[in-house]
């Protein structure tokens, strides 16, 4: 487990000014000493460290430290380290310290994402089997509510055995839990302006309007478990899942409610899985059922996000050590959160990349979208996985070879045509 941080500080207040005071200020810690070459003691465990120091164009020093644990039985100390790391150097310098990789939220995003993919193609197993077995082959058209219907991305005719690989992670549970009906009520609402005020309506003639959910109609007595609860559930775990392909990271006590989370969601989903059969089909109606949607995990695919992740943290990281208040890229807020102008901003603007290193980025985040929100890991290939990864470690190598200093002389720097300038202000 390995974290970086770029920590500054203000030339003016005489504070570090070299590499021993720097280590002296985090010796000051009563639990923290340097002994041996490259290893610093923190409560009787020694981790190694690299430390070198700087100065950027505006004369702040800055010290770039990397910590590592190789011992996962030291990780909960190595985290104590870490804390009081950045909380020292923060109060001292006066300054937020730049993560330049949280090996922490790094290793719970690893393991939380096949956590989540797996749960994730559980529910699409669920779903595709309940209704071919529960609702016929039509299923897609008779009983899918809007709100499903309009989050699939294809625009030419959908097959019922790949629809779901086209619904996105947080609409899935609406095929379960959205409250729908199949009777249109605008015939019965608009009788109603002819009825006279004393008249009755039959209860029967109202239940068919009635909204409802598939689970409440099929499961929710049999797994016993409301609909509103898994749907809560469900979302909360979507909120992880973003964390983790956004490059948030997660911490110790999140990656704990993660795993609480999608256990308790597997479970009721596995309960209904296994009361499927109690539903009556008649063999005219019996189709060929869509059981393949659930795959297998691809170790690759945590990898992978994994490496984007400090991909897109590099990016932004070096648009800011390129940019002043003049530059275009703080002026859209859109710049901060975009890999993809990010990459243009550097290859047009600053000239850092050329265009097969841009070409590389952009590539990289389109399959990431692909592999997020759109099919998962079970249309994507093991070797198409492992040919991303090496596209972009080529490109991380590159903007990490860069010195901090080098790329701050970048400040004001615009390459760009008069007439390129104006169209994108």
């Amino acid at each position: 487990m390995k974290s970086e941080y770029l920590i500054t500080f203000n030339s003016k207040d005489d504070l570090c000014t070299s590499v021993e005071k720097f280590k002296s200020l985090l010796a000051a810690h009563a639990s923290i000493s340097f002994g041996k070459k490259d290893k610093v003691s923190f409560k009787d465990k020694e981790f190694s460290y690299q430390l070198a120091q700087g100065k950027l164009t505006d004369s702040s020093l800055y010290y770039d430290l990397t910590l590592e644990s190789t011992d996962s039985a030291d990780h909960e100390t190595y985290k104590d380290l870490l804390k009081e790391v950045r909380g020292m150097c923060t109060k001292i310098s006066g300054r937020q310290i730049i993560v330049l990789h949280d090996g922490v939220g790094e290793e719970y995003c690893q393991q939380g994402y096949p956590i989540i993919y797996k749960t994730e193609n559980l529910m699409r197993k669920l779903i595709a089997k309940f209704m071919a077995i529960s609702i016929g082959y039509d299923w897609s058209d008779a009983s899918t509510p809007k709100e499903v219907l309009d989050s699939v991305r294809t625009g030419g005719k959908k097959e019922n055995s790949n629809f779901l690989h086209e619904v996105d992670f947080i609409q899935l549970s609406n095929f379960l839990f959205k409250k729908y009906t199949k009777a249109d009520s605008t015939p019965f609402i608009d009788s109603l302006n002819k009825k006279s005020d004393d008249e009755v309506i039959k209860v029967g003639d109202l239940r068919q309007y009635s909204p409802f959910t598939n689970w409440e109609k099929y499961f929710a007595k049999r797994v016993e478990c409301e609909s509103e609860y898994l749907r809560s559930k469900w979302e909360r775990l979507y909120d992880y899942r973003c964390k983790i392909a956004h490059c948030k990271g997660i911490s110790k006590q999140e990656f704990d409610e993660l795993v609480k989370i999608s256990e308790d969601i597997c479970q009721k989903i596995q309960a209904a899985l296994d009361s499927i059969g109690d539903v009556h089909i008649e063999e005219a109606e019996r189709e060929e059922l869509a059981e393949n949607f659930s795959g297998t995990a691809n170790n690759s695919a945590a990898e992978f996000i994994s490496k984007y992740n400090k991909l897109t943290a590099l990016s932004k990281i070096t648009c800011e050590l390129t940019s002043n208040d003049n530059d275009i890229y703080g002026k859209h807020e859109t710049n901060k959160k975009n890999i993809r102008m990010q990459s243009q901003y550097l290859c047009n603007a600053k000239g850092l990349l050329d265009k097969e290193m841009t070409e590389r980025i952009i590539r990289a985040q389109t399959f990431r979208n692909k592999l997020v929100h759109v099919v998962g890991i079970v249309e994507i290939s093991e070797s198409e996985l492992v040919n991303e990864m090496k596209s972009i470690d080529m490109v991380i190598d590159f903007l990490s070879s860069h010195n901090p200093n080098t790329l701050e002389r970048l400040k004001g720097v615009d390459l760009r045509s008069p007439q390129q300038c104006e169209a994108q202000m």
